[in-house]
């Protein structure tokens, strides 16, 4: 595996100096960029290919766990906070790790960062279809196509899987289901839902139509939705 494109986004000036350092000395890792603050990274990430986040939480204007619903593309990310109290939040957002300010102790950085790696590797080597995805459910895995998979809407614990024939449920989180879809065909519109984007028949300012379903847009999603749509 080439080596893994990471950025930093932190508005404290000491840690982005540190990581930064973590970074250049670590073999498998190399620099894209650093950011003191996550909007302007938001703004320039897109479209771009990061393999590796190393992310701060409390920052001005949007959080880093903003800056994680809005992404476009799924890279792996690291938080790097100077606060506990984001620990299991941060992990519902399935984080690959949490490293507490000041990150002095190297070993501690490299383990997170060879987490990451190991994560992608096993993405690489596991692959997928990009015609079909396997769900479970119950005590079968069932393939389906992806191009009948019109939305997927958070349910508790589970996701349903509106297809254009039946709909599933599956013990998932929507998050996990959006890292496994391809982001080219599939877009996140809301903390609650995800729809196929060529399965869009109209988008207003607060909502849009997938088949016979109004589907609310939030605020946070929709200037993303809006640039991987295509106008005249």
């Amino acid at each position: 595996m080439e080596k893994l494109r990471c950025i930093v986004i932190d508005d404290d000036p000491m840690a982005l100096r540190l990581l930064e350092e973590h970074i250049k000395n670590t073999d498998f890792l190399t620099l894209v960029n650093l950011y003191d603050n996550s909007i302007e990274a938001a703004n320039q990430l897109s479209g771009k290919e990061v393999d590796l986040i190393f992310l701060d939480i409390e920052m001005p204007g949007m959080s880093g766990l903003e800056l994680i619903d809005v992404l476009d593309g799924k890279p792996q990310i690291i938080i790097v906070s100077s606060k506990k109290d984001y620990v299991q939040e941060a992990f519902d957002y399935e984080v690959t790790d949490y490293l507490v300010k000041p990150v002095v102790n190297y070993q501690r950085f490299l383990k997170a960062a060879g987490r990451a790696r190991k994560k992608l590797q096993n993405l690489d080597e596991v692959g997928y279809s990009n015609k079909s995805i396997f769900i479970k459910e119950g005590t079968l895995l069932l393939n389906i196509f992806l191009n009948e998979i019109q939305w997927l809407e958070a349910y508790g614990d589970f996701v349903k899987i509106h297809t254009t024939k039946k709909m599933y449920t599956v013990l998932s989180t929507l998050k996990s289901m959006e890292d496994k879809l391809p982001a080219s065909e599939f877009v996140r519109i809301h903390r609650s839902f995800i729809v196929r984007i060529d399965k869009i028949e109209n988008i207003d300012q607060t909502n849009l139509q997938v088949a016979n379903r109004i589907i609310p847009i939030s605020n946070s999603y929709r200037k993303p939705l809006m640039q991987r749509i295509k106008t005249l």
